[in-house]
């Protein structure tokens, strides 16, 4: 198993062993609906939509992906065990904290559907405010799904890994995913057109990952990390904002107290909080809520500056 001595080049060796045993096995169709493992709960949404009925979903992970020591929900490692199909992000700390809960042979043996595959990818995960790149992060931010234009890329690599486990499902997926990608364009449209009239807004966010709507134009996003998963002090992200001369910062639900605090007694920005997930949104159960948060949060904040 993974253990959190282990250095970022034995993860990827073993993960990518994993994946290598796991792509070998051969596809059988499954009786029954699907239990699929989804690392993400707003990814999840997107398999839901997917699946529709022939699938059982669960999110293995909450809060920041990036966090050290990250772990499946003990509320869930029973299910994992029983689940037909992982899908994931193609971020080693997840497959990492997976394979400590199912023990590396079992891990190695599942199926795993990738759904980054195709994903447009913010080059640099962090913000010049340090320069420094995490090895695991070199392809880009793992937080890709915050790009909503991702969401049609991911809803067809679900399709085809699901299509492939339940072959006589396969139109029916597919022609989910198709349906999906003509909302979720309708709607990044209507996003772009909300975001327009903002787009001279500069837009500190505490939480990684914004940084990724800034694909759709409308305000820029910056964060600033030191190292991934962990936020520098107040005093230091303070001084960040000020010399990038942010208009908005916006704070995760996550976000440690003494942030917002430090945030709030200043003056210049507006400070608000958003939700970076899904799970986090009273209410919320698809994908699109997420960015209606987002927008509807951006529009009322700039109306107050």
């Amino acid at each position: 198993m993974f253990t959190k001595a282990s250095s970022w080049k034995t993860r990827l060796a073993m993960a990518a062993a994993m994946l290598i045993a796991g792509a070998a096995a051969t596809f059988a169709a499954q009786p029954g609906k699907l239990v699929v493992a989804v690392t993400e709960p707003d990814i999840e949404a997107i398999v839901k939509a997917v699946g529709g009925n022939q699938v059982e979903c669960f999110s293995l992970f909450k809060g920041c992906i990036l966090r050290k020591g990250l772990q499946v929900e003990p509320s869930v490692e029973g299910r994992l065990e029983k689940a037909n199909v992982i899908v994931w992000t193609g971020f080693f700390n997840e497959s990492g904290a997976i394979n400590e809960s199912l023990g590396e042979k079992e891990a190695a043996s599942r199926t795993w559907i990738d759904v980054s595959k195709g994903a447009a990818r913010v080059n640099i995960p962090t913000s010049q405010c340090f320069g420094y790149v995490d090895p695991s992060m070199m392809p880009g931010d793992p937080f890709f799904w915050l790009n909503p234009e991702n969401g049609a890329t991911i809803a067809l690599a679900a399709a085809e890994g699901l299509g492939d486990l339940k072959p006589d499902k396969r139109d029916y997926f597919l022609a989910n995913a198709a349906a999906f990608k003509k909302t979720i364009a309708d709607d990044v449209a209507r996003w772009k057109q909300e975001i327009k009239p903002l787009s001279t807004l500069r837009v500190f966010s505490a939480q990684c990952g914004w940084q990724n709507f800034s694909a759709l134009g409308g305000p820029t996003f910056v964060s600033c990390k030191q190292t991934p998963g962990v936020l520098p002090t107040p005093k230091l992200l303070m001084a960040h904002v000020k010399e990038m001369k942010a208009d908005i910062v916006i704070l995760d639900p996550n976000t440690p107290s003494e942030y917002g605090k430090a945030f709030r007694a200043e003056h210049g920005f507006k400070v608000i909080e958003v939700a970076s997930s899904i799970e986090n949104i009273p209410g919320a159960t698809t994908y699109p809520a997420l960015f209606d948060n987002l927008v509807k949060a951006l529009k009322e904040a700039a109306k107050k500056k």
